[in-house]
């Protein structure tokens, strides 16, 4: 399966499986506090929608706080339960992708 492939395969079965719970990575967590919502790694995130971006972004989601309060973020800056039924197949995900930015960067293109 080549990247384009995974991108619409994964972004499909998470749409179907919405809405799903995650926590937010270091980065995420200062993201939110600059935006005034001091959440924790501890906060459980809820992604309300998927779209694949492309190959430059890659699979983004809208994460909604408790609050209501809604944002924008990479698939990459989300740590799933391992009790998820996606969990292997977005961690496959995560790892390539983090291969792939590197390599994007190396080129130049990102």
């Amino acid at each position: 399966m080549d990247i384009s492939e995974l991108y619409d395969y994964l972004t499909a079965k998470i749409d179907d499986n919405l809405p799903l719970k995650a926590f937010p990575t270091r980065e995420l967590v200062q993201i939110f506090r600059k935006n005034g919502h001091p959440i924790t790694l501890k906060t459980e995130l809820t992604i309300t929608s998927v779209q694949n971006s492309g190959d430059i972004s890659g699979i983004m989601c809208a994460v909604e706080l408790i609050d209501g309060y809604k944002m924008a973020c990479a698939l990459t800056h989300l740590i799933f339960s391992k009790t998820n039924n996606l969990y292997s197949e977005i961690t496959n995900y995560q790892i390539k992708r983090e291969k792939r930015l590197k390599q994007l960067r190396l080129t130049g293109f990102n």
